[in-house]
């Protein structure tokens, strides 16, 4: 008994002692290095089956905010004819223009739109009539596209636009009643003329219809009307007589590329797996 007690506690000593000892592992340095595991390509999409990967280059451990397009993505020419439409509604004025848009990565456009308006106008109660002559507009902004990972065939986007525009009109027949209940005329403004600078936000969809050709459709609110010598002109090219206005476009794409689908990705990386195991053995 005396002899198991006293083997009992050697061995206790013993693990005292070696508690917290650590014991070296030699390490190769030549080693070649371990394959690591991705989940993500290169374009930071989820690839559907995990891959075992020896380089860092084409491959992706962690996801990133960043579009599978090239910089330049193609340029797309709309035009805008909305009111075409309008004016069948009885709309009196119009404005049409041309655009071109640059696709940056898919995200973002910086645009270009150019047009002429005109119109015409009688009061109400026909106190007055305004004929605006066709005048020239411009407008220079960006779109930011929330779908700019997926197909380029489609945008919901938000933008914004700068405008300035000519205008030049006749306001004429006008009259008023005085306090005696008489009409009067008042002489004609002919020729008047200023500039007018204006901003725009807009939200806006575009489909694909076939082939390269899309519809695009969007509702602007716009602010900050100014016109030079404090006129205020009935109606301003490229804005309207109001605050809201939509564009209704049709587009045309050129020089755009494709993403490559997933199942390509994972087919290439498949192929470079097998090859790389081929090496090994």
């Amino acid at each position: 008994m005396a002899m198991a007690l006293a083997a009992a506690g050697g061995l206790m000593a013993s693990a005292q002692s070696n508690k917290g000892t650590i014991t070296p592992v030699e390490s190769d340095d030549e080693a070649p290095p371990q394959p690591t595991l991705h989940y993500y390509d290169k374009h930071g999409e989820k690839l559907e089956t995990p891959v075992l990967y020896l380089a860092e280059l084409d491959t992706a451990s962690t996801v990133r905010p960043k579009s599978p397009y090239p910089l330049y993505n193609g340029v797309t020419v709309g035009v805008n004819f909305a009111d075409a439409i309008m004016k069948i509604a009885g709309q009196k004025h119009m404005s049409y223009d041309l655009s071109a848009m640059v696709s940056l990565h898919n995200w973002f456009f910086p645009v270009l739109e150019a047009g002429i308006g005109w119109g015409n106008y009688s009061d109400n109660n026909d106190l007055y009539k305004v004929k605006a002559y066709p005048t020239m507009y411009g407008k220079v902004g960006i779109n930011y596209n929330f779908l700019y990972k997926s197909n380029p065939d489609y945008m919901a986007y938000l933008g914004l636009r700068f405008g300035v525009a000519q205008c030049k009109w006749d306001k004429t027949d006008i009259r008023y009643t005085n306090e005696e209940g008489e009409t009067v005329y008042s002489p004609n403004e002919m020729n008047q003329r200023c500039t007018s600078t204006y901003g725009e936000v807009l939200a806006g969809l575009k489909v694909k219809i076939v082939g390269e050709f899309s519809l695009g459709w969007n509702v602007r609110y716009r602010l900050g009307l100014h016109s030079s010598g404090g006129m205020s002109p009935w109606f301003v090219p490229g804005f309207g007589t109001g605050p809201i206005g939509f564009s209704f476009c049709g587009y045309w794409t050129f020089g755009g590329k494709r993403k490559k689908e997933l199942s390509t990705i994972n087919d290439e990386l498949s192929t470079i797996n097998d090859e790389l195991s081929t090496i090994d053995d």
